[in-house]
């Protein structure tokens, strides 16, 4: 197991059925490789019911409560209204995910406007960050996120970021952090590498992304927070400094943006 000082793991999903079997070994395997606290992160209303019971299961996991932008029910309305309810409790400390999609199609791309707007007003109610998910989409959702840059820094994140250079630098520039998953180990994803080369480290956060996106070697595996050292060794190499450093600023990046315990 790999051990490298203490990890934040900004995004995974322990509420999915993946973990159903295994959930506290899953943890304790996070914990044993340094990954002290975990946010998991709803995509629909039941499954932010789901979220809030693991974390208040185990001290070292938080929440975040949203609607993911691949769904869009009718009910989308209704369900934000006990998002922004739930966003009360003590464990909550973040909005998401949430954001767009138009990677299989952009039928729904004004719904999902809609509803990315709706997390955005509800996120800024709360003085909560927000988690952002973009996919195939790039020029909407920064065209939302401009409209809408709050009066506070860090105020967000682009989790499992995939876009170019130009466009990490304008989200951090309007004040969003960048997170990073398994992706940067890929081979393929040398794009991927040359903006977290340009992005400093301060504005940069790991994820798992759990269950999906296992990094090199676990890839084709079930992805989990203890995987998390992967992903930073990967960025430690880009960056050209010890892992120790990824673990300690990423970790102080999470603290400062989603109000963790020191």
């Amino acid at each position: 197991m790999l051990t490298f000082g203490m990890f934040t793991d900004t995004h995974a999903h322990l509420s999915f059925p993946d973990f159903a079997s295994d959930l506290p070994a899953t943890v304790a395997r996070a914990t044993a490789a340094g990954v002290t606290r975990i946010i998991s992160v709803a995509t629909d209303l039941a499954d932010a019911w789901r979220v809030l019971t693991v974390a208040g299961e185990y001290p070292g996991v938080f929440a975040a409560v949203g609607l993911h932008p691949n769904h869009v029910p009718d009910s989308w309305r209704t369900d934000l209204q006990q998002i922004a309810e739930l966003a009360g409790q003590p464990k909550v400390v973040a909005i998401g995910e949430t954001g767009l999609d138009y990677y299989r199609s952009r039928d729904h791309a004004a719904a999902q406007q809609e509803m990315f707007q709706a997390h955005l007003d509800l996120a800024r109610q709360r003085r909560l960050p927000v988690i952002i998910h973009c996919r195939a989409a790039d020029a909407d959702t920064l065209a939302l996120v401009r409209a809408n840059v709050p009066d506070w820094r860090p105020w967000g994140v682009m989790h499992c970021f995939a876009g170019n250079t130009q466009v990490a630098l304008e989200c951090v520039e309007l004040g969003l952090l960048i997170s990073f998953t398994g992706i940067l180990t890929f081979k393929n994803a040398d794009v991927l590498r040359a903006v977290a080369s340009a992005v400093p480290l301060e504005s940069l956060l790991l994820e798992t992304d759990s269950p999906y996106l296992a990094p090199v070697p676990q890839r084709g595996q079930r992805n989990e927070p203890a995987f998390i050292p992967y992903i930073a060794g990967a960025l430690a190499q880009i960056k050209g400094v010890p892992v120790e450093e990824v673990a300690r600023v990423t970790t102080a990046n999470a603290q400062r943006l989603f109000g963790l315990p020191a």
